[in-house]
C-alpha cells in the first residue's frame, strides 16, 4: 500500500455498492421524470461515508483458537486382571501423593498373590544358584542349569504381573495430583481392566488446540499465549506453546499444538473449554485499518483512502489503495 503520510493517513470506509453508486452519480444526467430525480436524490442521502485518522503505532498480531484443558499429567486407572469387589474408595477432589492408595478392590486376594509370587522368586532363585554350583562341579549336565534358569525367569514374570495387579487393586497414584472423577462405586463388582478412577495434575494444565494446516507454519514452540475460560473471559492465564505436532491430521487437516497453562489460582479444571490466544508477531510501528475498510475488487483487495493534504474532497476524490500485505 502506498503511504500518503508517515503519521497521518485518512481512510474512508464504504461498501462497494455505495462506491459505485457515488461514482455513477457524479456523471449522471438530469432525469426527464421529476419523480425519478427526486427518488434518486432521496436514495443518495442514505450513503454514509465514515472517515477515520490512522496513525502509526505498536501492533501485536494474535491468533485465537478454541482449547480443551487437561492435566499436564493425566491418567485413567483400571481394575486388576481378575476384577473384584470395591471395598473402599477415596472421594472425588482428594489430593494425593505418588504411590498413595485411592481404592481397594479385593485387596486381600491380590496381596496374597503378591506374597506368593515373591516367595516363588526366592525358591527358583535358590534352585538356580544350586544348579550353577552343580554344573561347575560336573555333577549335573548343562540342561539342568537351563531348566532352573527358565523357572526363575517365569517366577520373575509372575511377580511383575502380581505387582501390577496389586497396584491396580489399590488404585495406586502414579504421580502427585487430584482425583478428578470416578467410574466405580463402593461395594460394586468391577470387570477386569474396567476404568476405575481418573487422576490428574492440576497445578499445571495443558490446553490442546487444532491449528488449520494453512496457518501451522506461523506457530512455533515457546510462543507467548493467553488462555481465557468462556465463563471468566476477564481472567487471563499466561503460558507458552509447549509442543506442536510435526504431522497434519489427514481427516481434519489440522496440526495439534499443546499449550502449558499455569493454574495459579486453582480455578482451572481438566475438561474445561476456553479460548487460547497466541502472539504470532509484534510490530513497533504499523498502520492498521479495520477489516471493514477493505473492499474486495476483481483485481484484489483495496482500501479506500484520500490524501491527508486535502481538507475537503468530493466522492470522486477517493481512490482505492492496493493492499500490499
Amino acid at each position: 500500500m502506498e503511504k500518503t503520510a508517515k503519521t497521518r493517513t485518512t481512510v474512508t470506509v464504504c461498501a462497494l455498492g455505495l462506491l459505485l453508486a457515488a461514482a455513477g452519480g457524479c456523471g449522471m444526467k438530469k432525469a426527464d421524470n421529476p419523480k425519478a430525480a427526486a427518488k434518486h436524490t432521496a436514495d443518495s442521502t442514505v450513503v454514509k461515508v465514515v472517515v477515520a485518522d490512522v496513525k502509526e503505532g505498536p501492533f501485536e498480531d494474535w491468533g485465537s483458537f478454541s482449547a480443551d484443558l487437561r492435566g499436564i499429567e493425566d491418567a485413567t486407572l483400571v481394575a486388576p486382571n481378575q476384577g473384584g469387589r470395591v471395598g473402599s474408595l477415596r472421594e472425588v477432589g482428594t489430593r494425593f501423593a505418588a504411590g498413595e492408595s485411592l481404592c481397594d478392590i479385593d485387596g486381600e486376594k491380590y496381596g496374597a498373590a503378591l506374597e506368593a509370587a515373591k516367595a516363588q522368586v526366592e525358591v527358583t532363585k535358590g534352585d538356580l544358584d544350586r544348579a550353577k554350583i552343580n554344573v561347575d562341579k560336573g555333577d549335573v549336565g548343562r540342561s539342568a542349569l537351563d531348566g532352573a534358569n527358565l523357572a526363575y525367569q517365569n517366577a520373575r514374570m509372575g511377580l511383575a504381573n502380581a505387582k501390577r495387579a496389586w497396584e491396580d487393586c489399590q488404585c495406586q497414584a502414579p504421580f502427585d495430583g487430584v482425583l478428578v472423577s470416578r467410574s466405580i462405586d463402593k461395594y460394586q463388582t468391577v470387570s477386569p481392566g474396567a476404568p476405575t478412577l481418573r487422576v490428574s495434575r492440576i497445578d499445571r494444565l495443558q490446553a490442546t488446540i487444532a491449528i488449520p494446516e494453512t496457518e501451522a507454519f506461523f506457530y512455533e514452540e515457546g510462543m507467548k499465549t493467553e488462555f481465557r475460560l468462556l465463563q471468566r473471559p476477564d481472567q487471563v492465564y499466561e503460558g507458552r506453546i509447549a509442543s506442536r505436532d510435526q504431522a497434519v491430521d489427514p481427516r481434519s487437516r489440522t496440526v495439534t499444538a499443546r499449550i502449558l497453562v499455569i493454574n495459579r489460582d486453582g480455578a482451572l479444571r481438566p475438561g474445561m473449554v476456553g479460548r487460547a490466544n497466541i502472539l504470532r508477531r509484534s510490530f513497533k510501528k504499523a498502520i492498521v485499518v479495520p477489516s471493514t475498510a477493505l473492499v474486495r475488487l476483481q483485481d484484489g483487495i483495496s482500501v479506500m483512502a484520500r490524501p491527508a493534504r486535502t481538507a475537503r474532497s468530493s466522492p470522486r476524490d477517493f481512490r482505492p489503495m492496493k493492499n500490499s500485505s
